[in-house]
């Protein structure tokens, strides 16, 4: 790939075979046939239907594929068509939400300028971007964003935005001299690169580069290219489906076995035995934690952050990392002026007298609007100008018999008779990371016959220092996370002092301050993620080397959260564990590639969605958890009646019924339960320690244990004192009374009062009441249940009291309230 940069303008010309009156329309369209349009697309891109067969390819969707098909063997239609329904809406669910190499796709064209005036055969046109071909001479002026990739040729004032792609806040000179091969990226004036924006002047470039080729679709090839990790979640629930497939199998051969061994009925026998595989198997599973994830994603979207891939709420929990940009995330990208330095009324006169007659960059609108309200002005007019020259880093003005001026302290400086000690004042404010321009002025009798010789024999003048502030909040969210033991790293395309000076300012510890580009690829990754601890700062970064740390970083086994807003970010943003943009000032691209994408780009809001991801994660755990005590339960007691010589004691039509409450009531009842106290006062949860780790296994147990205890001595004692159907009807009522009260017991605050929650009272009571209409109204036939009297109440509610005293012990024994 030839280094454009670094090429004479005039050789790049003759490379490419072009001229200054640009190609013919005959050259132009004979390499476009050969190269294809400038469209800035990837090489690979998952299509719908592969996104929907990975998605049917997990553990959990296989197993509830072979439970479908073998309901429809065995004749159970009705169960058959209801499982493949869960799983075409968890498949769809899924497909729909991560088609995010289509999403990319669309947001490098909506990027990408939809036309460019170019020159052909000497005459400007307006053509489609997509036209354009390397050897094609544009013309670019203020307003513009440039089309593609092209060496400058001309430049008259030409200052081009390209924040997005460098993170440089400030927008930067173009002028046709060759820098150095090895120049950075931020560091090329002699290029403008496709998708950025012209800010001021105008100019002429040879197009060198199209399409994908071009530095924003390079880009987005590592964005689709990148596949994101499998989130702990989805590691946790493949583990989880082979324990429960193997549990599920186990039981539906035991339960049979014993039925027959103690004298059932054999055709019963294996009703109940395919009747308990389907109860044990948690078909339900996908759709609940799905909904789980949905009723959390909305409570982050109140708080300001939109989930793009649902399972990222339950990793945020979990985050060991963020890495985060600086430019637009940490601070606002808004430059403002900080401190003058010198006689402040005479250094805004010369800052006026310095900027051109029409069109100003940020830095020249701000010093002009502090001047203004100063009342100073300058009204004399230009008689020469010296427009920005980004290698010498000046530009000067001449204004009747005063020249004028303005430029980096370090060149200015040099030009300078009168500025002693002045560096050093330079680099404290730099340390600061403060953005400073230097002023200078010159009396001339004649006007000068050569830049050279109008900036010699200054007189320094005065500083101008800007200050790109912290978003409000960032630094307090900095602090958030690192008393919840979050490390947050810093990279961006700035320059070393002022991204250090940043990080300080955001209450970062002091830690490595790392070079990006060239610099950091001489050292070897054990080196480099030696030096990722909380506060390090990489600087001069390129999209490879974010992208690098991120990947250094999870294979040291963390779990990684990106913040960023440029294009330079996405690469990182869709390797991430979990990609946060910012939704305002973000790129699409960038929006695109990340899985939560923040409505207010606020700082603290990150801080606050790894706190909602860590409740999520906890609720997740604990509906989860008792679910699966609920499926352990109804196995145990299913096998111990018949052990003991009993019918079945739920019917298959009872079991759904109980499910019903099993599931989904009791999941939105604790996804909806507010954060446990001190969540963000405790290091995240290993991410691989497993889902049943940390409590929720003993959380199984004790749910299994406490609703075992609760329904089967209900059901033992009514059926040894009166009918079978008022045996069931006593279970029935134990479970779902049993079911809300020991729910009520593994909540995080048991006293929490019901306003602050609502879902979880409501729940209790209609699980109740579903008791007590099945009982008493015609309902009590199709489930083969009949009435029980007073004294069988009484029993079952010593039963369920009994359930319910296993769980309160059970929690204070277990720290439950803690562990989950």
């Amino acid at each position: 790939m030839t280094s454009w940069h670094a090429v004479e303008a005039a050789r790049a010309v003759q490379e490419l075979g072009s001229n200054e009156q640009g190609l013919s329309e005959e050259q132009a369209t004979q390499r476009r046939a050969e190269i294809g349009p400038n469209l800035a697309k990837p090489e690979r891109r998952e299509g719908f239907l592969e996104e929907l067969a990975e998605s049917l390819r997990e553990p959990l969707q296989l197993l509830l594929i072979a439970v479908a098909v073998l309901s429809a063997i065995f004749g159970e239609l009705v169960d058959a068509l209801a499982i493949a329904a869960i799983i075409v809406a968890v498949a769809l669910t899924e497909t729909i939400t991560e088609q995010r190499s289509a999403r990319a796709i669309s947001a490098l064209k909506r990027m990408s300028a939809p036309a460019a005036r170019v020159r052909r055969s000497g005459t400007v046109h307006e053509v489609p971007a997509a036209d354009l071909v390397p050897g094609d001479v544009i013309v670019i002026e203020a307003g513009d964003l440039v089309p593609s990739d092209a060496r400058v040729l001309e430049a008259e004032e030409l200052r081009v935005d390209e924040s997005s792609l460098t993170g440089e806040t400030v927008p930067v000179g173009k002028a046709p001299l060759p820098v150095t091969s090895d120049a950075d990226l931020a560091e090329r004036s002699s290029m403008v690169y496709a998708g950025t924006p012209v800010t001021r002047g105008e100019g002429t470039a040879l197009v060198v580069e199209t399409g994908p080729r071009t530095e924003l679709g390079r880009l987005g090839r590592l964005v689709t290219d990148e596949r994101e990790p499998a989130t702990p979640l989805q590691q946790a629930l493949s583990r989880l489906a082979k324990v429960v497939l193997v549990i599920a199998l186990a039981a539906s051969v035991l339960v049979p076995l014993v039925g027959l061994i103690t004298g059932q009925e054999w055709r019963q026998m294996l009703l109940a035995g395919l009747t308990l595989a389907f109860a044990t198997i948690p078909e339900e599973l996908p759709i609940l934690i799905t909904v789980l994830l949905a009723v959390g994603g909305r409570q982050l979207a109140k708080r300001g952050a939109l989930l793009r891939r649902l399972r990222a709420g339950e990793t945020l929990g979990v985050v060991t990392t963020v890495v985060t940009d600086k430019t637009g995330t940490l601070t606002e990208n808004r430059l403002r002026l900080a401190k003058i330095v010198g006689e402040e009324d005479d250094v805004l006169r010369v800052a006026m007298a310095a900027q051109p007659p029409h069109g100003r960059d940020p830095l020249e609108a701000e010093l002009a609007a502090v001047a203004a309200e100063r009342g100073i002005r300058v009204d004399e007019p230009v008689t020469a100008s010296y427009p920005f020259d980004p290698v010498r880093k000046t530009a000067a003005r001449l204004r009747g018999t005063e020249l004028v001026v303005v430029g980096a302290p370090e060149e200015v400086i040099t030009r300078c008779r009168n500025a002693e000690g002045r560096p050093a004042v330079v680099e404290q404010l730099s340390r600061d990371g403060l953005r400073v321009l230097a002023f200078a002025r010159r009396s001339l009798h004649e006007p000068p016959t050569d830049r050279d010789d109008a900036e010699r024999d200054l007189e320094f003048v005065g500083l101008a220092a800007f200050d790109d502030p912290l978003r409000t909040g960032a630094d307090a969210a900095v602090a958030q996370l690192a008393d919840a033991g979050v490390a947050t790293i810093v990279v961006s395309g700035d320059h070393p002092a002022t991204v250090a000076a940043i990080a300080v300012r955001a209450g970062l510890p002091t830690a490595p301050v790392l070079t990006g580009g060239a610099a950091l690829g001489c050292l070897d990754d054990q080196h480099v993620t030696a030096d990722l601890t909380n506060g390090t700062v990489i600087a001069r970064a390129t999209p490879e080397d974010k992208l690098r740390v991120v990947r250094l970083l999870q294979a040291r086994g963390d779990v990684v959260a990106v913040t960023g807003d440029g294009v330079n970010d996405a690469p990182a943003l869709a390797a991430a564990d979990v990609g946060i943009a910012m939704g305002r000032r973000g790129s699409d691209l960038a929006r695109q590639a990340a899985d939560l994408v923040l409505t207010d780009d606020a700082y603290p809001t990150v801080a606050a969605a790894v706190a909602k991801g860590r409740n999520i994660g906890s609720q997740l755990r604990r509906a989860v958890a008792f679910y699966l005590g609920a499926k352990l339960a109804l196995v145990t007691i299913m096998l111990v009646a018949l052990a003991l010589g009993h019918p079945v004691v739920f019917t298959p039509s009872t079991i759904v019924l109980l499910e019903l409450f099993m599931d989904l009531g009791a999941s939105v009842a604790f996804v909806a339960e507010p954060a446990a106290p001190g969540a963000m006062h405790r290091p995240p949860r290993p991410a691989r320690s497993g889902f049943l780790a940390g409590g929720a296994g003993s959380a199984i147990v004790a749910t299994g244990l406490a609703l075992t205890t609760a329904v089967l001595l209900t059901y033992l004692y009514v059926a040894a004192h009166g009918t079978l159907g008022q045996a069931r009807t006593a279970a029935v009522i134990a479970w779902l009374a049993g079911h809300a009260l020991i729910a009520w017991s593994l909540r995080a605050q048991p006293s929490l009062s019901w306003q602050r929650n609502p879902a979880f009272p409501i729940w209790a009571a209609a699980a109740l009441a579903v008791g007590v209409l099945v009982v008493i109204t015609p309902l009590s036939v199709a489930f083969h249940l009949a009435p029980i009297d007073g004294h069988q109440l009484v029993a079952t509610s010593i039963a369920v009291g009994a359930g319910v005293l296993i769980t309160a012990v059970a929690r204070i024994a277990m720290r439950l309230g803690t562990r989950l």
